[in-house]
């Protein structure tokens, strides 16, 4: 077998998975500014009120009985449990005391632009575990 034909062939293959990654990230839709109501499942929980966006949808930060605790960076990229274009919500630099544990990924919803459905993943393993699906409305 040629060798450098198979270099040149590996080459190939890989420049063109990073183009359809590059293309799946570049799907996902940029997250907008404002305060949203997050709900788990429909309903919404005691505790826990929502998140705020900020930054041109850059960073985020959870509000908890009236105050903004867990800030987090927010970016486009293949979701951690599918690959799938996702916004992520990632805790581990901010917060890293939820970030070693808990990672979030939401994507608009098809039917509302002002709704992000999101699910929320234990991260403490090797593979992420989904926890729970939650929305947030604008």
């Amino acid at each position: 077998m040629n060798k450098p034909f198979t270099r040149t062939a590996g080459l190939g293959v890989t420049l063109a998975a990073v183009a359809v990654l590059g293309a799946g990230v570049a799907a996902a839709d940029t997250v907008p500014d404002g305060v949203y109501l997050g709900t788990v499942n429909g309903a919404q929980v005691p505790v826990w009120e929502g998140k705020t966006i900020s930054g041109g949808g850059t960073s985020v930060i959870n509000r908890l009985n009236g105050l903004d605790r867990f800030p987090a960076d927010v970016y486009a990229g293949p979701s951690i449990y599918d690959g799938s274009p996702v916004t992520h919500i990632d805790y581990r630099v901010l917060s890293p005391e939820l970030g070693m544990f808990v990672h979030d990924e939401v994507t608009p919803d098809a039917n509302d632009p002002n709704r992000l459905n999101g699910r929320m993943y234990f991260t403490a393993f090797d593979s992420p575990i989904p926890v729970l699906s939650f929305t947030l409305t604008k």
